[in-house]
């Protein structure tokens, strides 16, 4: 029987997106699922890819510790805003070859994105365990579907929040009732993204793509944010069909699509394919 990984990041934060001169306008929590017998390889062409892009930071040390130094999003989200050409350019190939590497090994992506509604917060807990127990819902179903059986795998927060989420997991998969995430052989695990180049390729699908389409289909319009940027426009316009066929989605009983990227949109209540539309 196959087993899959499910990588879980976030980008993006709680605050209310008029909070200060950088509040982010929405917020993304996303897995990333991988067949664990394609994770030797997809770590050599993750590798292979951060060295490419940033030489100098990888020149020393044995190769395998070059897991351990990361590429944040926020620093290819900044490269993209840049003034220069050239750097802008950079954060382009990066999203192109990281797509690339994601498609060649099969890769999909299931998630929420939440975007906030003018001077409301989100709250941090309610919010990231109901996100997660539907990404596991999906992932259950993907399991399923392909006779696998699978773990997921998150980005360390905050210990008290890891403990609420996993046994907001636990407490439906060990009810009486019956489990509902059956083919999930365990509670959610947290991990340092430091060791795991999943979680890193999940970050960086998640906070250079997904949020940057977000901010620009359901955008803040805030002046001097740098969130309401036009760089974001051409990040939708390009990459937005490739994000939209990572997606696993799926029809349930009643015939509804479910899976894939479910938008949640408090401030005006569009539609989740408004994500993927230039």
């Amino acid at each position: 029987m196959a087993v899959h990984i499910c990588y879980l990041d976030e980008s993006g934060g709680c605050e209310p997106d008029d909070a200060g001169p950088s509040a982010t306008p929405v917020m993304v929590i996303m897995g990333l699922i991988v067949e664990a017998a394609k994770v030797p390889a997809l770590t050599r062409d993750f590798l292979d890819l951060k060295r490419r892009y940033f030489p100098g930071r990888f020149a020393q040390g044995p190769a395998l510790d070059h897991v351990l130094t990361e590429i944040k999003g926020s620093e290819v989200l900044q490269m993209t805003r840049s003034s220069s050409r050239n750097k802008r350019r950079q954060a382009e190939r990066i999203r192109k070859d990281l797509l690339s590497i994601v498609e060649s090994h099969e890769g999909m992506i299931v998630g929420r994105v939440w975007v906030k509604a003018a001077g409301t917060p989100l709250k941090p807990t309610p919010s990231y365990c109901y996100a997660v127990q539907d990404i596991a819902r999906h992932f259950g179903e993907f399991l399923q579907v392909n006779s696998s059986e699978g773990l997921i795998i998150a980005d360390g927060r905050v210990h008290a929040s890891n403990v609420k989420v996993a046994h907001s997991i636990f407490t439906q998969k060990w009810r009486t009732g019956g489990d509902p995430f059956g083919s999930l052989r365990e509670v959610p695990v947290f991990s340092h993204s430091e060791n795991h180049v999943g979680i890193q390729c999940a970050d960086l699908i998640a906070s250079t793509l997904v949020f940057p389409m977000a901010a620009s289909a359901y955008g803040p319009g805030i002046s001097g944010n740098p969130h309401n940027s036009g760089t974001y426009h051409g990040v939708r316009k390009m990459f937005g069909e490739r994000v939209k066929g990572l997606q696993y989605r799926y029809r349930d009983e009643t015939g509804r699509w479910r899976g894939g990227l479910v938008v949640s949109d408090q401030k005006t209540q569009r539609p989740g394919s408004f994500l993927f539309k230039s």
